[in-house]
């Protein structure tokens, strides 16, 4: 059983790795539907900068992380309880039976619900960014960020720890198709919008091309399903697997990952791209609705810098003797994987590079003012991988009820993820400053500690104060075109 005690390992050294590397929470939503957020808001809808109020905005730094399983829980703690108190964190399949539980244990357990596994790591560093806006209509942007994603779905429920800890010898039991995928990047990315005023309705478009440079990258995926049968003296039986693998050249060298991985492994493009369109209030430069729909993360990285694909297929039954598996790099276990079934060290090499997808998805979101000040949002997010080995995203489905200030704002996301998490959230900001949560629960409850979700967001930006809450620059101000330019003479900086 050795080799799926590996491969078991081996996902969650990819989620350990990534969470080492860096610390974007699914969606971020306290950052991305205000009017008030800017280049924040196009990573859900490019778009969306045509409504922006002000005129000109600096994006300083801003940051997340999201974290989401069914596979283990840590039992009645929070995260910061569980951060602070690492050393107490006890696996219950370490505990023998007759072994008391220390008081102040934090214990790791294990869902049994039979059904398949997911689970999801994605994270981001933004760094600096702005955008302005130039003539009546266009807004133009530029973003950087180093991003970190991984994902496994539809992992069998045999994987499960009680259902695979209770497998016996010479027991045959049959796998189903899975896949995982991990990679970490940077990119820079351009930003436009423009915006079409036709009476009281403004239709807006927006697009964030996106040059990628890839960190590092590694997939697998049994393409088939096959049967696998544990043998004596640490054995393992496979009839007819087909496995497909690949890793680029940071995860194959491990000194390379013990310095980090920051070495690039290789480069690629996205876009995103969005349509937006509002009704305008009568009163003042708001709008009564927003509604928009996009595509976010269509793209691909192509690691070619000393990486390897790999497939691995028997017509027949292989045997793997687990005490023959031993080197110091993953380099070394894919040729000793190869040569133990195949008969080559190299057999299983197909190619010395490969692609993976960014974590693409289809979007459309409504926001409604409901009375001055006070908006609710309602948001989906449906993942839609477009390549072979693509980053899976968060499926969401969001209700978000806010108040808006151009000094402050408040949010409570209603947060579904994957059609079966069910998470509430709160974030604020102050100012320029954005803190909050998708998922307040992870921080504040202490019950089953499945994920968590957090981010913070600080930005620098200008304010029209010629009408109360809008802003001069609104784009939905139907006397907009007769006072652009009293209007531009009143943008103004935060004053203390």
């Amino acid at each position: 059983m050795q080799c799926f005690r590996l491969f078991r390992t081996s996902i969650f050294s990819c989620v350990f790795f990534l969470f080492g590397q860096i610390l974007t929470a699914q969606e971020q939503l306290g950052m991305r539907l205000e009017r008030y957020s800017g280049m924040y808001s196009t990573a859900l809808n490019p778009a969306n900068t045509a409504f922006m109020p002000h005129n000109w905005e600096v994006s300083l730094f801003n940051a997340g992380i999201f974290f989401e399983n069914n596979y283990a829980f840590l039992r009645n703690t929070s995260l910061p309880n569980a951060l602070r108190n690492t050393d107490n964190i006890l696996a219950v399949s370490d505990l023998a039976p007759e072994q008391p539980v220390p008081a102040d244990a934090i214990l790791l357990d294990y869902f049994d619900k039979d059904r398949r596994m997911r689970g999801v790591a994605q994270t981001h560093i933004g760094g600096p960014g702005f955008s302005f806006r130039f003539g009546e209509n266009n807004v133009l942007g530029l973003s950087t960020a180093v991003r970190g994603d991984f994902s496994a779905y539809r992992i069998p429920s045999i994987f499960r720890y009680p259902a695979f800890s209770q497998i016996r010898i010479g027991q045959t039991i049959d796998i189903q198709p899975f896949g995982i995928e991990s990679m970490s990047w940077a990119e820079v990315g351009l930003h436009y919008s423009r915006s079409n005023n036709d009476g009281d309705l403004t239709t807006a478009w927006g697009v964030n091309p996106k040059f990628l440079m890839g960190f590092v990258g590694g997939f697998g995926r049994s393409q088939t399903g096959f049967q696998y049968t544990p043998g004596s003296n640490d054995t393992a039986i496979f009839n007819r697997p087909t496995w497909e693998y690949g890793l680029s050249g940071g995860l194959l060298d491990a000194e390379t990952v013990a310095g980090g991985g920051s070495e690039l492994g290789g480069f690629g493009a996205g876009v995103d791209i969005g349509f937006s369109w509002a009704a305008a209030a009568d009163e003042d430069g708001d709008y009564q609705w927003r509604a928009g729909v996009s595509l976010l993360d269509l793209g691909f990285v192509r690691f070619s810098r000393s990486s390897e694909r790999h497939l691995l297929r028997l017509d027949s039954i292989g045997t793997i003797d687990g005490n023959a598996i031993s080197a110091d790099n993953a380099q070394g276990y894919t040729r000793i994987i190869s040569d133990l079934l195949m008969g080559d060290p190299l057999a299983s090499l197909q190619a010395e590079s490969f692609s993976m997808g960014l974590p693409t998805a289809i979007s459309a979101q409504v926001d409604v003012r409901v009375m001055p000040h006070f908006y609710c949002s309602a948001v989906v997010v449906q993942r839609a991988p477009l390549l072979k080995h693509s980053l899976k995203r968060t499926s969401t489905l969001a209700v978000a009820p806010r108040f808006e200030h151009r000094w402050a704002s408040l949010s409570l996301p209603v947060v579904l993820n994957d059609w079966q998490s069910l998470r509430i959230g709160l974030a604020a900001r102050l100012g320029w400053l954005y803190l909050g949560s998708d998922n307040l629960g992870s921080f504040f409850t202490k019950d089953k500690l499945s994920g968590t979700d957090a981010y913070i967001g600080l930005k620098i930006n200008g304010f029209s104060f010629g009408n109360g809450g809008g802003g001069g620059k609104d784009r939905l101000n139907k006397e907009r075109s007769r006072g652009s330019k009293q209007n531009r003479k009143k943008i103004k900086c935060y004053q203390f």
